[in-house]
């Protein structure tokens, strides 16, 4: 769907492929392997996006200056987060019990995964310098994106309005196809089961942050607290507190599910900070980024480059008109 052609293709569903811009959308479960729910993840993230490129256009293109030296420092930080998407998912040919020998650290990677994709989004407008904070650059990325017209590129659990106080647009992975025999029943199957996950996710969400809220080095003062907040906390337990518990933990369930949501943590994350750059800089000039950025990694690891070159053909099919 719109390879051969340069105007971006509507979603409209071939049933028979359970199929939208490449990706498959049947019906998913929290125990699918991460390959698959990755697809609804970027699919969620791309439907909105479509709806909404004016609005997005618009934003992510009002900048004085010339676009070279926005985009030199958003690439710069999106190709570091695209390595480290690489070191969560090695050794590929492992599984998650040998990749969890090293959880303290994968946290770590993953937490700069997120906080790297906050920073390219911030670079698409802003050429400050904000080298010596992290804690200033999320409280930027909250004040001035997340609680702006581009919060519409984020979905869960990244959905939080800091300013409001309040969640935004509950979007999540769900799957578009339900496999039922009378087709009648889809629509309201889908709308049942939609506020269902909604609210469930909702209720988890106001969980984390009110438990974060209770931690020792968690500022009460502050008036922004996003998941990439939260998520900070922990990268700081497990580098500076208490961390090495991970190497201990038994059990396949808690192994593979950490393994399974760091990896989709900065899935999520990246390709939210992807589709922003497209916004603000075009997808010619992401697909000339990408070309760059897996010349660097022939000279090393070529498979390092794998996880964004997949999403960059995604980005052709769904952003062409970007």
């Amino acid at each position: 769907m719109g390879l051969d052609n340069s105007v971006a293709p509507s979603s409209e569903i071939d049933s028979d492929e359970q199929s939208v811009w490449g990706l498959n959308l049947a019906e998913a479960s929290n125990d699918s392997d991460v390959e698959r729910l990755k697809e609804h993840i970027i699919y969620a993230t791309l439907e909105f996006a479509v709806e909404n490129r004016g609005q997005l256009l618009g934003f992510f293109r009002n900048r004085s200056g010339s676009d070279r030296i926005y985009a030199e420092k958003a690439f710069r930080n999106l190709t570091n987060a695209w390595r480290d998407e690489y070191c969560l998912s090695d050794p590929v040919d492992a599984g998650p019990e040998e990749r969890m020998k090293t959880a303290e650290w994968r946290i770590t990677m993953c937490y700069y995964a997120l906080y790297k994709s906050a920073s390219a989004i911030i670079r698409t407008k802003d050429d400050s310098d904000l080298s010596n904070s992290h804690q200033a650059t999320l409280r930027k990325h909250s004040n001035q994106f997340m609680s702006s017209r581009a919060r519409g590129l984020y979905g869960y659990p990244f959905n939080f309005a800091p300013s409001s106080g309040q969640f935004f647009d509950f979007r999540k992975p769900f799957p578009y196809f339900i496999g039922v025999e009378n087709e009648e029943w889809i629509p309201e199957i889908r709308g049942q089961r939609e506020e269902k996950y909604a609210n469930h996710y909702e209720r988890q969400m106001n969980a984390v942050y009110s438990k974060a809220k209770n931690i020792s080095t968690w500022d009460n003062g502050r008036d922004t607290s996003t998941f990439y907040h939260v998520f900070k906390l922990l990268r700081e337990w497990a580098n500076y507190e208490h961390g090495g518990i991970f190497s201990r933990l038994y059990g396949p369930g808690y192994i593979k599910f950490i393994d399974r949501a760091i990896r989709l943590l900065a899935y999520s994350a990246i390709s939210t900070a992807e589709v922003a750059l497209i916004c603000a800089f075009g997808i010619d000039k992401f697909g000339r980024e990408l070309r760059y950025y897996q010349e660097s990694c022939e000279e090393g690891v070529s498979e390092g480059a794998a996880h964004v070159a997949d999403r960059y053909k995604i980005y052709q099919r769904a952003l062409s008109d970007f």
